[in-house]
């Protein structure tokens, strides 16, 4: 992995090395040219769309469009292969064996960690993981289980107690959860959550001190979306700002 002038505000989340504590959302970033660029920025991880068994083309299903794990798998093998920031998979499944498999296949490529999209309103109303908490210590249970990378679970607008979803997500191996950032995401997740738990705060930032705050209230990293409409250099920004944030004078 590739030493930036940014070490010194990496971090350590979900298991993960992260030589910027700043990453992007899944689904922000799409094409392989986006890719490779991303990879070789200041991004703290590269986050991947997210993945499906089966291709997801249907503009019905235009937040999961996918070509199929399958064709996404050796795109995981061809950034690692790059070396300059740690792969994160992306996945989401119709049943549990699904998520599973997933899990298995990009940990296999070389994803640093896998990350369940339990968000994904397809997932909600097919497996129904937060109306079963059953279903989600199925699902949770057995992706750790055959992921060889740390496994991260990014979470809906929560309809149960997170006290409830984070005691069956640690005692499961869930390194990480990835919540959405404000006051009924991650903040209240970190007050409610009796067993710790990394949290990840995703979307809603638009500068360098957005993310400094969001960081000083207890999250380990964050994720961006929108922002990356400015493209990989949003990094840079980023960087600067909160280096100025800190009261630090930022490099040329």
């Amino acid at each position: 992995m590739s030493t930036r002038p940014e070490a010194d505000l990496g971090a350590v989340a979900g298991g993960v090395t992260l030589p910027f504590s700043v990453m992007n959302a899944a689904g922000s970033v799409v094409t392989m040219a986006e890719l490779r660029a991303l990879a070789r920025s200041r991004t703290g991880a590269v986050v991947l769309r997210t993945a499906t068994v089966h291709p997801f083309v249907h503009p019905e299903f235009r937040t999961l469009h996918n070509p199929g794990y399958d064709k996404l798998v050796p795109l995981v093998r061809e950034l690692v292969e790059i070396g300059e920031r740690p792969v994160i998979a992306s996945v989401a499944g119709g049943t549990a064996d699904e998520y599973a498999l997933l899990a298995r296949v990009f940990s296999e490529a070389g994803a640093s960690a896998v990350e369940l999209d339990l968000a994904e309103p397809w997932v909600s109303a097919t497996l129904g993981p937060f109306d079963d908490l059953e279903m989600l210590e199925q699902i949770v249970t057995r992706a750790v289980l055959s992921s060889s990378a740390p496994v991260w679970v990014q979470l809906p607008d929560m309809p149960v107690p997170y006290k409830a979803v984070t005691a069956i997500l640690t005692a499961a191996g869930v390194s990480a959860a990835v919540a959405r950032n404000d006051f009924t995401g991650f903040e209240r997740l970190l007050l409610e959550a009796e067993t710790p738990i990394d949290v990840i705060a995703m979307g809603g930032f638009w500068s360098g001190y957005d993310v400094t705050r969001t960081l000083a209230k207890g999250a380990k990293a964050v994720q961006v979306g929108p922002t990356l409409a400015d493209g990989p250099q949003v990094f840079d920004k980023l960087e600067r700002e909160m280096r100025i944030a800190r009261g630090e004078r930022p490099a040329s």
